[in-house]
């Protein structure tokens, strides 16, 4: 038990900021890498599930060790839930830095791909995997119709990094005739659609929301020339009145 306090604290030292995702996967590993007969003697010493009651002694005040780490300060951003040192005045760097990396292990960026390139497929879309720079990916589309369509796909791992990646475009990012498509993954509210709604613009570009637990894709700004693509979302109606509703409810914020 001391090695699994030991090894969290070191975590939780290095990081200062953690998603309530990232601490709950970085506690089942190192549960997991007891022995069967050592998680099970751990329950049996706990009285209790040992993920569940490492989470809580690490995010309350009800402690089962000296030794385990202390991150009972609570913080909601971006409709997730963090944890912090309650003697580090976190730093608004920090808890975006712990927002990226919990959107990575939550929404890999494979797994983005392999849901965007399947939904291209199925509107007979060709895709080729283009660089990746930073923290996006990068993709090509075309259709040999009539109209000879071209999309140009980014990757990211979440909408609260559109803006800083646009800006670093400056919007000057198709070649003639190509559409331009942002996808995201869906976040756990619309708390960060909202958000990127009040004070952000994409130009022509559009922006689709990847659902990987589902493998669909729908639309949150923009309408897809092709109606092959439109007819392969899977609530387009829907989404598109969620965000009707969205910026209705903006003129009264």
């Amino acid at each position: 038990m001391l090695k699994i306090w030991t090894d969290l604290s070191s975590y939780c030292q290095e990081h200062k900021v953690i998603s309530e995702g990232e601490l709950a996967l970085k506690i089942s590993e190192c549960v997991s890498a007891l022995s069967d007969a050592d998680r099970d003697e751990l329950a049996s010493k706990l009285g209790g599930d040992p993920e569940e009651m490492i989470f809580k002694s690490i995010t309350s005040e009800e402690k089962l060790s000296v030794f385990s780490p202390d991150m009972h300060t609570r913080i909601n951003y971006q409709g997730e839930i963090f944890y912090c040192l309650p003697t580090h005045g976190y730093m608004s760097e920090e808890l975006a830095a712990a927002f990226l990396r919990w959107t990575k292990l939550r929404s890999p960026t494979n797994a983005l791909k392999s849901v965007v390139i399947s939904f291209l497929k199925r509107s007979e879309y060709q895709v080729n995997e283009g660089k990746s720079e930073g923290e996006h990916l990068e993709l090509m589309a075309v259709k040999n119709d009539d109209e000879h369509r071209t999309i140009h796909i980014f990757v990211l791992p979440s909408i609260t990094f559109v803006p800083h990646f646009v800006d670093g475009r400056h919007l000057e990012w198709s070649e003639s005739g190509e559409e331009v498509v942002i996808v995201v993954p869906t976040e756990k509210t619309p708390a960060p659609f909202i958000s990127f709604f009040r004070g952000h613009d994409v130009s022509d570009a559009m922006i689709w929301v990847a659902d990987v637990g589902k493998n669909t894709i729908d639309p949150f700004i923009g309408i897809p020339s092709d109606e092959a693509i439109e007819n392969n979302f899977a609530n387009p109606r829907q989404a598109r009145r969620a965000v009707s509703i969205w910026m209705q409810n903006m003129h009264f914020i």
